[in-house]
């Protein structure tokens, strides 16, 4: 599972990183109303007749069809060691009318030898051709040709990934952060077969907009045991979309600036 994860996270930072913050392909869709609702959800009492599509287009798709969105993406992890536990952030803003985005990504993890949590913190900014990097007082600032970002956004559309969903069952249809969704239900087959281990939690839902099937929400929590005291392995994913084209401003902060003047030009 941990390594399933981890997998999962290294290709989902590369492509909000990368392909996202250069544009996406596809038809973007009207604006599903302008307030968002938040965190939470409302009957819209027009349930579909039948059983509505359950799978997911990719996240790639889904975020390229939007004119602009916020993306937070939360993985937190305890375990074995109950004492031991790492907790990644990816937050994501783009706009496509500005060809600009920004990331901001955290990650702490806490040793369960004790001691202060190791914290990483950095953000990413991507305006057009050119991108600045960096935390603090250390930012790197890269200019990039026209056919090299072409290049790199072309190699990265490439890649077409989902989140884990198992055998789904409907809920409901409902408005989650402002737009009319598909609510689904799932549980991880088989887990704890192979290992043995205890299934203590094994819960997922998610959201897909009934306009475009992209993903909304996303949350799923999984925890297994072999000894309560030494060996409990607990993971909650959670994906979400909000300010899905609304109107957002994306500029270079002035560090990014000062990277820009302080690097040799081509």
């Amino acid at each position: 599972m941990k390594i399933r994860i981890v997998l999962f996270l290294s290709v989902l930072v590369l492509l909000m990183v990368a392909c996202n913050l250069a544009g996406g392909t596809g038809n973007t869709p009207q604006a599903q109303g302008t307030t968002p609702q938040g965190n939470r959800t409302q009957a819209t009492g027009n349930v579909p007749v039948g059983t509505p599509p359950a799978d997911p287009v990719s996240i790639n798709d889904g975020l390229g069809s939007l004119n602009s969105y916020q993306m937070t993406v939360i993985i937190k992890s305890i375990g074995p060691d109950p004492a031991q536990s790492s907790t990644t952030t990816i937050e994501t803003q783009r706009s496509k009318d500005l060809n600009a985005s920004y990331t901001h990504l955290t990650m702490s993890a806490i040793d369960p030898t004790g001691g202060n949590p190791n914290n990483t913190d950095s953000n990413i900014y991507r305006i057009g051709n050119d991108q600045c990097s960096g935390s603090d007082q250390d930012w790197t600032w890269t200019s990039m040709a026209p056919n090299e970002a072409e290049m790199l956004d072309i190699i990265t559309n490439m890649l077409r990934i989902t989140p884990l969903i198992d055998t789904p069952t409907f809920v409901a249809q409902e408005t989650m952060n402002g737009i009319p969704s598909n609510h689904f239900t799932f549980k991880v087959s088989g887990l704890g077969v192979s290992s043995g281990a205890q299934v203590n939690a094994d819960q997922g839902d998610y959201w897909l907009a009934v306009d475009g099937q992209y993903i909304v929400k996303y949350n799923l929590v999984l925890e297994t045991s072999i000894d309560p005291k030494t060996n409990v392995l607990h993971e909650e994913i959670s994906i979400e979309l909000t300010q899905v084209n609304q109107p957002i401003s994306i500029a270079f902060p002035q560090s990014c600036l000062d990277a820009s003047l302080a690097t040799p030009q081509p």
